[in-house]
């Protein structure tokens, strides 16, 4: 059986929707020679205060020049965002069923050294997909060989073949750019991941606010009931 494999950018304790795909597959592929995209959730989230607001963390970037340079060069900007997103965190999340099974991990996310943005989302990420019971095995954008000049329509395909790659599933929103039958022409099998969010049990959200990073859901639910969410 052909190895089924996702890619996409690299996101902040990412929402459920991505790591549905990723769950979904056998080898996830991180974007990490792309542009970081500013209203994207490349190094940002949506989480909940406990009045039900809803708050952006973000990891500040060095801006000189960063929409000439590749998400894996980007340098933080503010070496004390860490403690900032771990205040917000535990002063509105610390009463949730779920916090105290996760928090060690976020502590250990928020508190790494590195000054490449990066190290401190692929930690986010493989800290989420802890949680939910995946061991997709993540390979990188920069690692591959395969045409860096090709275009955006065409890169996906190119990083498949440099994989060898049979099956693919892709995101929703690529439909507005890649030609599936380019996929077919290639011997590659080409599905798009399907995720209806559901809502479930939230203590801050009257009513249920969806799209959150996962941090919202397993701190509701508990690591226990938080991959059922993921189906």
């Amino acid at each position: 059986m052909s190895l089924i494999y996702s890619i996409h950018q690299p996101s902040y304790f990412p929402w459920l929707g991505l790591l549905h795909k990723i769950h979904r597959s056998d080898v996830f592929i991180v974007m990490d020679e792309v542009q970081l995209a500013d209203r994207a959730y490349q190094n940002r989230n949506i989480f909940l205060t406990n009045n039900g607001k809803t708050k952006f963390l973000s990891i500040p970037i060095e801006k000189k020049e960063y929409r000439h340079k590749f998400f894996k060069e980007l340098r933080i900007a503010d070496p004390h965002w860490g403690q900032l997103h771990r205040n917000f965190i535990w002063n509105n999340y610390r009463k949730h069923p779920g916090f105290e099974q996760i928090f060690p991990d976020i502590e250990e996310v928020l508190s790494l050294s590195s000054p490449f943005l990066i190290d401190i989302v692929v930690a986010s990420m493989l800290a989420s997909m802890r949680w939910f019971g995946i061991d997709t095995e993540l390979r990188f954008q920069s690692e591959l060989i395969y045409d860096r000049s090709t275009s955006k329509g065409d890169l996906i395909l190119q990083l498949l073949k440099a994989c060898d790659a049979k099956a693919y599933i892709s995101g929703r929103g690529a439909v507005a750019y890649q030609q599936d039958d380019m996929f077919e022409a290639n011997g590659i099998q080409l599905s798009y991941a399907d995720f209806s969010p559901r809502a479930y049990p939230q203590i801050s959200g009257d009513p249920f606010v969806s799209g959150l990073s996962c941090i919202d859901l397993v701190c509701n639910l508990g690591i226990e009931n938080a991959p059922q969410y993921l189906i």
